[in-house]
This record gives C-alpha cells, sequence and structure tokens, in this order.
C-alpha cells in the first residue's frame, strides 16, 4: 500500500524525499505527556501520517469493513488501497493556518512570519481545512491548487467527513473562501499545506491509483468515512501509542511512515477495536439450552437470507422467544461476513440492563472458542459485565483544548485524545464499538441526529445487526426517528430486524417504506404486503424482495385470559391485599409515579411490606432494585421466594424483563401496553399454582355516552401520561366486548380496534376533540422529527440548517420534561456522590449512578446550602461541559441504610419557592413543596 508505482523509477538512497523544511516547522500535537523527557510539540506531517498509518492497518487487518467502505463508494479495494488513508493524512491540514499555529506561540513556524501574539486564535482547524478545498480549482485559475487529478469539487462531502473528524461537518462559505483564507492561513501557510498534500499524494495514492467517483456513492460513503476518521484520529492521537518525535529524528516523510505503521500496528491491536472471529455455526441448545425451539425460533433457523442488506420484522406474543430468533438471525448474517456483532436498542434502561445480562450469557457463543468478544451496556453508568473485555481507547483525561475555539463551545479545538476520553467514558457510547451491545433505542437514534460523532455510532452499526425490540412502545415522534435510523441503515450496507408483540399495521409499514429508502428504491410501494394481518407473523424485506409468512403460535403462549375491569383504586387495593393474603405473588401496575407512590403507602398501611419500582431513583438503586425483583420474581424464582410478596410499579416492569406473577392488577393503558403487561401474568409454568389466570383492570365504564373528563376524573394524573384518551377509551371498549386476550387468534383484532381506520366512528362526542388534538400532536411531532433527523442522501456536509442549531436535538419529545438531578452526600466536610462507594476512585461514573430525573415543572434549578457553597464547587470540579445543567442536591439528614435523606431545590423557574427533596431506598425521591424565598 505504502510504495509507489511499479512502473516509477526507484529512487536511490541518496533521493530521499525530504520535504521542504517548512512543511515540518509546523507543530500538529503540542500537550507532551512527560515535559521533562522527550520532545515538547509534535510535526503536523508526522501526526498527518500517525492516523494515515492507523486507518490503513485498520482496513487491512479489518477487511470486512475495508470491502464495506470502497462498496459504497462503488469502488474496488484492489484498484484504490491509498484512497481512504490519503484522505485520513489530510484531515487536520487546517492545521497550517497561522491561527492555529498561533494558539501554541512557542511552536511557531518561523516561516509564517512576524509575532504570534499579534495573530488572532479564534479559529475552527477543521473548517479552514474544508476551505481549502472549496477555494480549489485545478481546471481554472483557481485560488491555489491541491494534488487532485481535476477538480476535487466532486470530492466534497469526502473532504467535508475527513475535516469534520471532530464530530460535526465542517463549515463552509464560497463567497468568503478566498478572503478567509488569506487572513486565516496566510501564503506561507497555504503554501506548505498544498506541498503536504503533494508529498501525501505521492507516499499513499500515485497518480495510476487516482480513482473517479460518482456522485451518490460518495454522499452515501461519506457518513461511514467520516466515522472512520474521528476513530483513525483518536487512536493515532494516543500518545502511548504514537509518541512525540523531532521532525530531524527522520530523514523523509516516507520513513516516518514506515515508522507510523509500524506504531498503528500495536495500536490497532490494543485499541480492542477488531472484531472477534465469528462462530462457524450455533444451535438453538446454545442459545436457549435443551428447550425445543418454538416454531418462530424455527423460522429464524431456516429462514432464506437475502443477499444484501435485509430488513427482518418479527411479531409474536411477549414470552415466544423472540429474543433468542433475533439472536439466530444476528449470529447466521454474521457467520455470512454480512455483520460482525449485534446492537440490540430497547425503550428503557430497565429493558436494556435486562437484555444486556441475557447478551451477557449468550454473546459468547455467537463467537468462535478462543475469541474474547466484547460486550457493552449503552445508556448510563454501569460497568461492563464482569468476565468480559472491555472494549475501550485509552485516551489521556489530562489534554485540554488548544486556546481560542472556533465554533462558540470550544469543541472544534477539543484534542482527540480529551474527545476521545469522553466519548468512551461513556458506556453508552463505547457499545457501538463492541462485538455485543445492549441499551437504549435513544443511544441509536443520535446516529441520525446532529450530535457530536454521530457518525462514529452509524459506523458501528453499519456493521452490526441491529435489533429494535419493543417497538410498540414509540410514540410518532420516535418513530419517524425510527424510520430514518433505518434508512440510514440499509443505505449503509447494514440490516435490521425489527421485534414487536402488537406493532399497528401503519408503523410496520412506514418502517420497512424507510429501510426500502435507503436501498434506493425511489417510490416504495406503501400498499400492505402479503399476510397482512396473519399474527403471529414474520417478514424479510431485501432489494428487490418482500416476503412475508404466518408462522403457527407457540403453543406454551397460546391461551384466552380473561380480562375483569375494576372501576376504582380502592377495589385494586382490596383484590391486591386479597391476592397477596391467598400466598400469590402480585404485581399492581400504575400509570404515574405519584401514583405508585400513593399505592405503595397505602399497601405499607395495610401490613403486606410491597416493594416499589419506579423511575425516580437514583440510577445506583435502580439497578440493585432491578436485581432485586429479578430474583424474587423472575423464572428461577422458588415458590418460598414469591409466596405473598407485592411488587407496585410502573411501566418500567411492562417490557424485556423477565418477571412471572401469578395475579396481577393494572391501570387502563393502551392495548398494545396492556397485551405487553398481561405477558408478565403466568409467564412462565409453576406447578405449584392452583386455578386460572385473570388480568384485572382498574378504570372507568366505557359509555356511549362519556364525557371529555372521562378519564382523567378517574386518573388525574396519568391523564398527562396518556393524552390520548380516546385510544383508552376504545381499549376498555374492546376488552369489555372481548372480555379475554386471546392470543394468537384475538390479538391483531384488539389492536386493530383500537389504532386502525374504523376506531374513530366509534368514539364518543365528547372525546373527539380529544381524539383530534392528539392526531393533531402526532403529525405536528412527525414534522418535528422530519426537521430534526438528517437526510442520509445528503451526505456527512453541512446543510440545511440542521447542524447550525444551537439547541441539542433531542431523541423524544417530552410532554413533561424532566431535569437531572445529581444527588450528593457530606463526608468528612466534602460534598460526594450519593454512589461514592459504588464507584470508587471513578468520580465520574460515581456521578453518574447518583443521577435521578425529576419534572421540570416541579424543580428549577438548585440551592446550593451557603455553608456548602466551596464544597459544592469543588465537587463540581470534575464534571464535564456536558453536566453543567444538572442540579446537584445535597442530602443531609439520615445518610445510612434505609432512612429518609433531604435536600433542597429551586422550585420552578417561574416562583421563586424552594421545593424539599426527599430520598430514600425505599421509595425514591419525593418532592415536596417548601418554603418561600
Amino acid at each position: 500500500m505504502w510504495a509507489r508505482n511499479a512502473r516509477e523509477p526507484k529512487r536511490r538512497a541518496s533521493e530521499k524525499t525530504q520535504p521542504p523544511m517548512s512543511i515540518l516547522e509546523f507543530w500538529g500535537k503540542a500537550q507532551p505527556a512527560d515535559p521533562e523527557s522527550g520532545p515538547l510539540w509534535h510535526p503536523l506531517a508526522f501526526h498527518s501520517l500517525d492516523v494515515a498509518a492507523t486507518g490503513a492497518v485498520l482496513l487491512e487487518r479489518h477487511s470486512a469493513l475495508a470491502a464495506h467502505i470502497y462498496g459504497l463508494l462503488a469502488l474496488a479495494p484492489e484498484a484504490s488501497r491509498g484512497l481512504l488513508p490519503f484522505l485520513l493524512a489530510l484531515h487536520d491540514i487546517g492545521k497550517f493556518a497561522k491561527r492555529f499555529q498561533a494558539k501554541a506561540p512557542a511552536h511557531y513556524p518561523a516561516c509564517l512570519g512576524g509575532d504570534p501574539a499579534d495573530v488572532s486564535t479564534y479559529y475552527d482547524h477543521g473548517a479552514g481545512g474544508f476551505r481549502l478545498f472549496d477555494a480549489c480549482d485545478n481546471n481554472g485559475d483557481g485560488f491555489f491548487r491541491l494534488p487532485f487529478d481535476g477538480s476535487p469539487k466532486p470530492w466534497r462531502p469526502l473532504i467535508s467527513a475527513v475535516t469534520g473528524h471532530h464530530g460535526a461537518p465542517p463549515q463552509s462559505c464560497f463567497e468568503e473562501t478566498p478572503r478567509l483564507l488569506r487572513g486565516d492561513f496566510g501564503k506561507p501557510g497555504i503554501d506548505a499545506a498544498c506541498a503536504f498534500a503533494a508529498e501525501t499524494r505521492a507516499l499513499l495514492l500515485p497518480s495510476a491509483e487516482w480513482p473517479e467517483l460518482r456522485e451518490k456513492p460518495v454522499r452515501r460513503a461519506s457518513w461511514a468515512v467520516a466515522g472512520l476518521a474521528v476513530l483513525a484520529d483518536w487512536i493515532g492521537s494516543n500518545q502511548r501509542w504514537f509518541p512525540y518525535r523531532a521532525a530531524a529524528d527522520f530523514g523523509s516523510l516516507a520513513e516516518y511512515l514506515a515508522y507510523a505503521r509500524e506504531c498503528a500496528g500495536r495500536a490497532v491491536e490494543l485499541a480492542g477495536v477488531l472484531p472477534a472471529k465469528p462462530a462457524r455455526a450455533v444451535g438453538y441448545d446454545a442459545l436457549i439450552g435443551e428447550n425445543a425451539p418454538t416454531p418462530m425460533q424455527e423460522w429464524a433457523r431456516g429462514v432464506e437470507l437475502p443477499p444484501g442488506p435485509a430488513l427482518f420484522i418479527v411479531e409474536d406474543a411477549t414470552g415466544a422467544g423472540k429474543t433468542e430468533a433475533a439472536l439466530m438471525l444476528a449470529h447466521r448474517l454474521i457467520a455470512n461476513g454480512r455483520a460482525d456483532g449485534l446492537y440490540v436498542a430497547l425503550p428503557t434502561m430497565a429493558t436494556a440492563n435486562a437484555m444486556f445480562d441475557r447478551l451477557g450469557a449468550a454473546h459468547r457463543r455467537l463467537f468462535a472458542a478462543g475469541e474474547c468478544p466484547s460486550v457493552a451496556l449503552a445508556h448510563a453508568a454501569r460497568d461492563l459485565h464482569p468476565g468480559f473485555r472491555r472494549a475501550g481507547l485509552p485516551a489521556d483525561r489530562a489534554e485540554r483544548a488548544y486556546s481560542g475555539g472556533g465554533d462558540g463551545d470550544g469543541t472544534s479545538e477539543t484534542t482527540a485524545s480529551a474527545a476521545c476520553a469522553a466519548w468512551i467514558a461513556d458506556d453508552r457510547r463505547r457499545a457501538f464499538l463492541a462485538d455485543a451491545g445492549a441499551g437504549t433505542v435513544d443511544q441509536a437514534l443520535y446516529g441520525v441526529l446532529p450530535s457530536r460523532h454521530q457518525a462514529l455510532r452509524l459506523l458501528g452499526l453499519m456493521r452490526r445487526v441491529l435489533v429494535l425490540d419493543e417497538v410498540h412502545a414509540y410514540d410518532a415522534y420516535m418513530l419517524r426517528e425510527l424510520g430514518a435510523l433505518l434508512e440510514f441503515q440499509a443505505g449503509l450496507g447494514g440490516s435490521a430486524i425489527v421485534l414487536s408483540a402488537t406493532l399497528p399495521l401503519d408503523a410496520r409499514e412506514e418502517l420497512e417504506r424507510r429501510f426500502r429508502l435507503g436501498l434506493g428504491e425511489r417510490d416504495p410501494d406503501t400498499a400492505a404486503s402479503e399476510n397482512v394481518v396473519a399474527w403471529p407473523r414474520a417478514a424479510v424485506c431485501a432489494a428487490g424482495t418482500r416476503t412475508a409468512v404466518g408462522v403457527r403460535a407457540w403453543k406454551a403462549r397460546s391461551r384466552a385470559l380473561p380480562v375483569r375491569f375494576l372501576r376504582a383504586p380502592e377495589e385494586a387495593l382490596d383484590a391486591v391485599e386479597r391476592a397477596a393474603r391467598e400466598g400469590k405473588a402480585v404485581l399492581y401496575i400504575r400509570n404515574a409515579v405519584d401514583d405508585a407512590l400513593e399505592a405503595h403507602a397505602e399497601l405499607t398501611a395495610r401490613r403486606l411490606a410491597p416493594d416499589l419500582f419506579h423511575s425516580r431513583f437514583a440510577l445506583v438503586d435502580r439497578l440493585a432494585i432491578e436485581e432485586r425483583i429479578v430474583r424474587a420474581f423472575g423464572k428461577n424464582s422458588a415458590p418460598a421466594q414469591r409466596r405473598g410478596k407485592v411488587l407496585v410499579a410502573t411501566q418500567v416492569v411492562e417490557q424485556s424483563l423477565d418477571l412471572d406473577f401469578d395475579a396481577m392488577v393494572t391501570d387502563l393503558a393502551p392495548i398494545d401496553l396492556l397485551i405487553q403487561r398481561a405477558g408478565r401474568l403466568w409467564r412462565h409454568d409453576r406447578p405449584e399454582r392452583e386455578g386460572r389466570p385473570e388480568l384485572l383492570v382498574t378504570g372507568p365504564e366505557p359509555m356511549d355516552n362519556a364525557g371529555e373528563d372521562w378519564f382523567s376524573a378517574a386518573f388525574p394524573r396519568a391523564a398527562y401520561v396518556y393524552r390520548n384518551h380516546a385510544r383508552l377509551w376504545l381499549t376498555a371498549r374492546a376488552l369489555e366486548h372481548a372480555g379475554v386476550i386471546d392470543s394468537p387468534n384475538g390479538v391483531r383484532a384488539l389492536v386493530e380496534a383500537v389504532y386502525g381506520p374504523d376506531g374513530e366512528a366509534r368514539i364518543p362526542a365528547a372525546l373527539k376533540a380529544n381524539f383530534d388534538a392528539a392526531l393533531g400532536r402526532a403529525g405536528a411531532d412527525r414534522s418535528v422529527a422530519q426537521t430534526n433527523v438528517l437526510r442520509f442522501a445528503t451526505g456527512f456536509v453541512r446543510d440545511g440548517g440542521v447542524w447550525d442549531s444551537d439547541v441539542r436535538t433531542p431523541t423524544r419529545l417530552e410532554d413533561d420534561p424532566r431535569v437531572i438531578l445529581r444527588l450528593a452526600r457530606v463526608r468528612d466536610g466534602r460534598v460526594v456522590p450519593y454512589a461514592l462507594d459504588a464507584a470508587p476512585g471513578e468520580p465520574w461514573r460515581a456521578w453518574r449512578l447518583s443521577e435521578v430525573a425529576a419534572p421540570e415543572r416541579r424543580v428549577g434549578g438548585e440551592r446550593t446550602p451557603p455553608e456548602l457553597a466551596g464544597a459544592v464547587k469543588a465537587a463540581k470540579a470534575d464534571w464535564s461541559r456536558f453536566d453543567e445543567h444538572k442540579v446537584m442536591v445535597v442530602l443531609r439528614r439520615g445518610e445510612t441504610g434505609d432512612s429518609p435523606t433531604v435536600g433542597e431545590a429551586a422550585g420552578p423557574e417561574e416562583s421563586a419557592a424552594t421545593v424539599s427533596i426527599g430520598y430514600s431506598i425505599a421509595v425514591g425521591l419525593t418532592i415536596t413543596a417548601g418554603r418561600t424565598k
């Protein structure tokens, strides 16, 4: 790869390509790990070749990734092998500017002339490098020349990808480019940049290898190249692997390149970014033990895999083995060379934790014996599963941004090592470089939103099977984002699996349509495909093919579950108590946290000692509660553990957690969610059970003349959780009419009775306004999502204003926005994280484990006790700029065991009140009105 073209004559040793001295006068890195020994700066040309060598070695040793990216470019790897390393070498070409060089005045190149103190350092080197290309015109009388055959303009998305290696496409303005370049670079800087580019091309991409590119493949591949540039820059910036070297140590760039390649060989191995080798064949006995495969699992084992990217849609009952079916499909794709691993995206942290534990038990079997595949969890802070290596890139947290950021927030001039440290320190992001990852869907959705380093997520996902679980749980905004994610996944050559028990037909067709758009179909047919109403159902969508089949229901999950309505919470409490006194394991699901707190207090007063699980526990306690309730109510729980136990919970238990209850009472919720909740009732066979299961639903009677307050009068708090009360009325009406949840025969009919086109005609007149308002919100939310998501067809370029917003684009629209509280304690006069003991020596992780969300309408900001002002300031010194918006609450009383602790926070912004924040391991976070300021 590194040799010149064989047809060119070889140079004698005396004819080394010593570059002009001015090139090696420019510094690229100037924060040595040990200033007392070794050089104080690293030449820009050397660092650029470090990154090029890293990219080249990575692509050599990960040949599937190389073939994948060159396939996106519609090029044969062997015909243009040096193209990507050449582009990577140009990633920092904007650092030849005098405004960048002046950021380290002690190393300012003499060739630039003048006094660096007189040079403004407000400069974005990514944008500066991009402007060099925009100003270049090799076919005419352009500002200057770069070593491209013809105009570089067709290469613009790829150049944007490499110069945008700090996480976002660089800005450029054609009209202002020449003027800006003269001010930013000066003529010596421009000449040095062009000379370096020419020398680099001679080293990496001889003229005979210069390829011709087409616009559409270039735009498509630019997303992957952007991710590759970030990864190569992070590895190539690590001083442990690429120590600073002096310009005089090497006689030529070619000599340094050989050295950089040796460093890159070690670095790529140590970085943990190469995939584990797959197992050739895995049977279901390895995935699910000795149990016989379910019909859906049999389908997954035998279905023909179409060539190219494929979308699999699996619809089956809760507990029917959809996850194992997805693992089998993923294994077959991995063994086929179509993917390197998998990422399972779920709706909540609780469901992600449960999936992570399941992957921890099964993922090793997907890879060859002797391999050490990585597994990672992608949401808030959680250590990687014991026994599996960490997928990480060691980085130097101490490096600071060079002076004079160029984009207003300093991110453009943040060092690569510091950016890498911040990114991989977050397990949510590290999962995209692991062989197997599980996490919230939000982390995958950031790949299609204008968020920093989104391209690195896409690079990871395109070589992984993307498994989207519990897809029915998403609202209109998130479904539109999911559609965009599937479009990107298909367009970048990746496969996906969608899992759901109760996916409405219109949602299914929209997800399939967007995947087919990514495959390049201009106007995908949105008409319903064959077997549209079959359930269980499996479908495959690929280029030129769409197939769907009804799958035989698994006999163990076939049942007609009786449904009985209760009309008041008092009836529900009585039913829970009665079942518990009979020795049953009982689940009571409330739709609002405050309702759950109230029910827990009532049942405690009845001396039942219920457990409580909701979203307002500090993360460290949520993780412990999850483990505790799985032990008490999970598949392997013993009769003695379960007898008479009660769990009061919110929606956190309705998906993915493998829980099994003898009796269940639930507040009225949309039909698809009730079906999910019912899947936790008599989930597993237990010989000690007697009688038959019955689902008890608390809710008002669905009368024909229901008033507009039909639901809100019964559930004033939950009225803000599920705002489409007409859908709830349709749910109650359908269930009362059916009397049972008949699985599988009646599930599709129940879902379509609520979400299908015929339901609207049955809605009472008084609820019609609510229904119309909900539809309007959903339409508006879809429009907002469409505006927010990136457009795959444009490539990695800044366009349409999406990247220009100062507001972080959310993955979810919240009717009830949340503020993140960080709980703290006072210990030996210091303010420390609540979860300090759970993460000794890692304060950044301890703070994340101490986080809990609270409604923004009740908590508006921070109230620091005056006597702790200094200690609070010292504690926040370790917080990153991403944590600045979080609110610290110092808990002052009863700081041990289950004793309540109390702190203060500011009330809502429009008030001057101080609210009292209570916290205990037993009930979590409580908020009560406090004094007025």
